[in-house]
């Protein structure tokens, strides 16, 4: 009868990396970057990638929508990495994936 359904644990696994990319989106707007998902186009003679420029003051993280989620979920990990998130709230697991545990710093100081 569920011949057509995928397994549980698939489904689980997309929601999960779905729900990690939003909230790196919300982290990264709430630092003041806008993060655009864009087809990025690509000619002969130079290759496109996802990452971060400065238009006139504007701050945005181009992401390849062509990607699958998981890569476009490691360019905004790595951009936010370099960044300081000591203002900004972030769920205790995105911080654990970021390798920004506060406990870390904490004990630290």
């Amino acid at each position: 009868m569920a011949k057509h359904e995928r397994p549980s644990g698939v489904r689980r696994a997309s929601y999960k990396v779905d729900a990690i990319l939003e909230e790196l989106k919300g982290v990264a707007a709430r630092l003041g970057l806008e993060v655009r998902e864009e087809r990025l186009l690509r000619e002969i003679g130079y290759r496109v990638q996802s990452g971060t420029c400065r238009v006139r003051d504007r701050n945005i993280l181009f992401l390849d929508r062509e990607i699958p989620p998981t890569a476009r979920m490691e360019v905004l990990l790595e951009e936010l990495a370099r960044r300081d998130l000591r203002d900004v709230y972030v769920s205790p697991e995105l911080r654990r994936i970021l390798g920004k545990d506060e406990r870390s710093g904490a004990e630290s100081a």
